[in-house]
C-alpha cells in the first residue's frame, strides 16, 4: 500500500509489521482490530420495540417510514461520493496535473455553490470513502450502513494514513450494523486510539512543531474567537501568567476603590463608573487585546489596510437594524456598528462621484492604484475575486488589472480604475498571469443577470459569471435608486390628482371634437357626468 494523502494531521507508520498480517493462501489479509457486536441487533422489523415495549400500528408505520428514509439517505450519500471521487485526479502523486486539479476544484465549487476549500474537502472525503474505505462504502451503497455513521467515520479518521484507513475498513466491515450508535462511537474511538498508539509520529506532528494562533469564525453575530495551540506545558504556563496578571490588576483596582487612589488598568472607565473592579475574565481579555507584543527591536510596518466597519446609512440614522460588516466579512449587530461609529473622531467615505457612484480613474500613466482605491476595492470585494475563493482581500491579495496595463503605451492599456481592478490572492494571481484563468468585464446589456460583473474563463473549459457586489453605491445602484424615486414621484402625483378629482395626465385632453370611437357628445341641457371616485392611495 502507498500513502496517498498524509495531510498535516497524518503520520507515517513505523514498520511493515504494524498490521499483523495473517496469511490466507496467496493473499495477505489485514486483521480486524475490534469486533462490534450485540445479542439483539436493531433492524427494520424490531426497531419500533426500541421506541416502546408494545408498539402500536402508528409507531410501526413511523419507524418503518423513517427507516426507509434512512436507507435512501445512505444510498444517496454513497452515490454522491462515487460521483466526486474521480475528481481527486490523483493529486497525491508528484506528477499530478495541477491544472486539472484546480479546474476540478473550481468546477465542483461552482456546481455545489460552495467555496473552493469546501469543494476540496468534499473531493478528498469522496476519495477517502470510495478508494480507502471500499468495503464500508459498499455497505453504504446497499443502505445497510447508516449515513450518519459513515459521515462520523470520515470525520473521525481524517488524520489517518491510507494504511491505517485500510485497517479501519477491514475492521468496520465486520461490525454488526444493528449495534447502538453509542457502541459504534465507542468502538470507533477504540480502533483509532489503538492505531495512533502504534504510530511513530513524524517531526511536523510533534507538539513543539504545532504552535499556532488562529482567528476562528463564530456563529454568534459580533463575536470572534482566537485559538492558541501548542505544547500543553507552554499553553498552560501562559494561561497561568495571564491569570496571575489579571488577579494582580483586580486586587489593585479593589485597593484603589477602597482608599480613593487612581484606578489602575481601567481603559474604558468602567471601574470608575460602577465602583466595582473588573471581572477576571474581562481583565484577561484586556491584557490580551490591548497590549503590544514585544518584538525585541524588530520593526513592525503599519497595517496595509485599516480595520473598516461598513455601516448602512439607514442603520446609522437609526431607521433600520441592518447589520454592519467588520472588515467586509464579519457581520456585527446594528447597535454595535452604531456604537463603533459614534466613538470615531472621523468617518471615511469610499465613494467618489456622488451622482454616479463611480470611482474616478487615475491618469493613464499611473499604474499603481491609490490607497483609497484599494480601500474601495476591499469594501466591494471582501475576498479574492475568483468565485469560490475565500482568502480575505485585506490580508492575502494583490491588486490586479483585469485588462492588462500597457506599460509601453499606458493610454492604450487597461485603465487603473476600480472598474478595471480586482483583488486576487497570490495563487490565483499567478494562474491569471499564466493564462489559466481569464476574467472579462461584462456590461449589463450582455450580462445574464442584467448587471455588470466579471465572466471568468477557466482553462478554456468552462465559464463562471460573478455579479458585482451591489451593496456599495455603484453606478447600477444609483440608477436603481433614481428609477425607484421617479416611480415614487409618479405614483404620488397620480394619487394627488385622483384625490382632488382631477383627470389623470394620461387621459385625453378636452377637445371640440370627441375622440374617435367615443360616440356623440351629450345633448344640450343634459346633466353633467358624476365625478369619478378617487383611487385608493398607493401602499407606501
Amino acid at each position: 500500500m502507498t500513502m496517498t494523502d498524509p495531510g498535516i494531521h497524518q503520520g507515517v507508520l513505523g514498520g511493515a509489521d504494524f498490521f499483523e498480517p495473517l496469511p490466507s493462501g496467496d493473499a495477505v489479509v489485514l486483521e480486524p482490530l475490534l469486533p462490534a457486536r450485540t445479542k439483539t441487533p436493531v433492524n427494520r422489523e424490531n426497531a419500533s420495540r426500541h421506541v416502546q415495549v408494545s408498539p402500536t400500528f402508528e409507531v410501526d408505520e413511523l419507524v418503518h417510514t423513517t427507516w426507509d428514509q434512512g436507507v435512501h439517505e445512505a444510498r444517496e450519500l454513497a452515490r454522491s461520493l462515487l460521483l466526486l471521487a474521480p475528481k481527486w485526479e490523483a493529486r497525491h502523486l508528484p506528477d499530478a496535473d495541477r491544472d486539472r486539479v484546480r479546474v476540478a476544484d473550481l468546477a465542483v465549487a461552482t456546481a455545489l455553490r460552495c467555496t473552493i476549500d469546501a469543494a476540496q474537502r468534499r473531493i478528498r472525503d469522496a476519495h477517502r470513502a470510495v478508494d480507502l474505505l471500499p468495503h464500508v462504502h459498499a455497505l453504504l451503497e446497499t443502505g445497510a450502513f447508516p449515513a450518519a455513521w459513515f459521515t462520523e467515520l470520515l470525520s473521525r479518521t481524517s488524520g489517518l494514513t491510507d494504511d491505517e484507513m485500510a485497517v479501519v475498513d477491514l475492521t468496520v466491515r465486520f461490525w454488526e450494523v444493528g449495534i447502538a450508535p453509542e457502541q459504534f462511537t465507542r468502538s470507533l474511538s477504540s480502533v483509532i486510539a489503538r492505531l495512533l498508539s502504534r504510530r511513530e509520529l513524524p517531526p511536523h506532528l510533534a507538539p513543539e512543531n504545532r504552535r499556532r494562533v488562529e482567528l476562528l469564525p463564530d456563529d454568534t453575530p459580533g463575536i470572534a474567537r482566537i485559538e492558541v495551540q501548542g505544547p500543553a506545558h507552554e499553553v498552560v504556563s501562559f494561561a497561568r501568567r495571564l491569570d496571575a496578571s489579571a488577579r494582580a490588576v483586580q486586587t489593585a483596582q479593589r485597593h484603589a476603590l477602597e482608599d480613593g487612589s487612581p484606578i489602575p488598568w481601567d481603559p474604558e472607565g468602567e471601574v470608575l463608573a460602577t465602583g466595582m473592579p473588573l471581572s477576571l475574565g474581562h481583565i484577561r481579555y484586556l491584557l490580551t487585546t490591548l497590549t503590544t507584543p514585544d518584538t525585541q527591536g524588530v520593526h513592525v510596518p503599519a497595517e496595509r489596510f485599516r480595520l473598516g466597519v461598513l455601516v448602512p446609512m439607514m442603520t446609522m440614522l437609526g431607521q433600520d437594524d441592518a447589520p454592519g460588516m467588520l472588515d467586509g466579512r464579519i457581520p456585527i449587530p446594528a447597535d454595535m456598528a452604531r456604537d463603533i461609529a459614534a466613538g470615531q473622531s472621523d468617518w471615511v467615505r469610499i465613494l467618489t462621484d456622488p451622482s454616479s457612484g463611480e470611482f474616478l480613474p487615475l491618469p493613464a500613466d499611473r499604474y499603481r492604484p491609490t490607497q483609497s482605491m484599494l480601500e474601495h476595492l476591499c469594501d466591494r470585494m471582501t475576498t479574492c475575486g475568483l468565485p469560490g475563493c475565500t482568502r480575505p482581500a485585506t490580508t492575502a491579495t494583490e491588486a490586479d488589472h483585469i485588462v492588462e496595463y500597457d506599460h509601453e503605451d499606458p493610454a492604450s492599456g487597461g485603465a487603473t480604475s476600480v472598474d478595471n481592478l480586482h483583488m486576487l490572492c497570490w495563487q490565483h494571481h499567478a494562474m491569471k498571469t499564466e493564462g489559466l484563468i481569464d476574467p472579462v468585464r461584462i456590461e449589463p446589456e450582455d450580462s445574464p443577470s442584467g448587471r455588470r460583473g466579471t465572466l471568468w474563463d477557466v482553462a478554456d473549459r468552462f465559464r463562471v459569471f460573478l455579479e458585482d457586489n451591489a451593496d456599495m453605491a455603484t453606478a447600477e445602484t444609483v440608477a436603481d435608486l433614481e428609477e425607484a424615486w421617479d416611480q415614487l414621484c409618479d405614483a404620488r402625483a397620480k394619487h394627488r390628482r385622483a384625490r382632488d378629482g382631477l383627470p389623470s395626465l394620461t387621459d385625453h385632453p378636452p377637445s371640440a371634437d370627441p375622440p374617435s370611437g367615443s360616440g356623440s357628445p351629450p345633448p344640450a341641457g343634459s346633466p353633467p357626468p358624476a365625478p369619478r371616485a378617487p383611487s385608493p392611495p398607493p401602499p407606501f
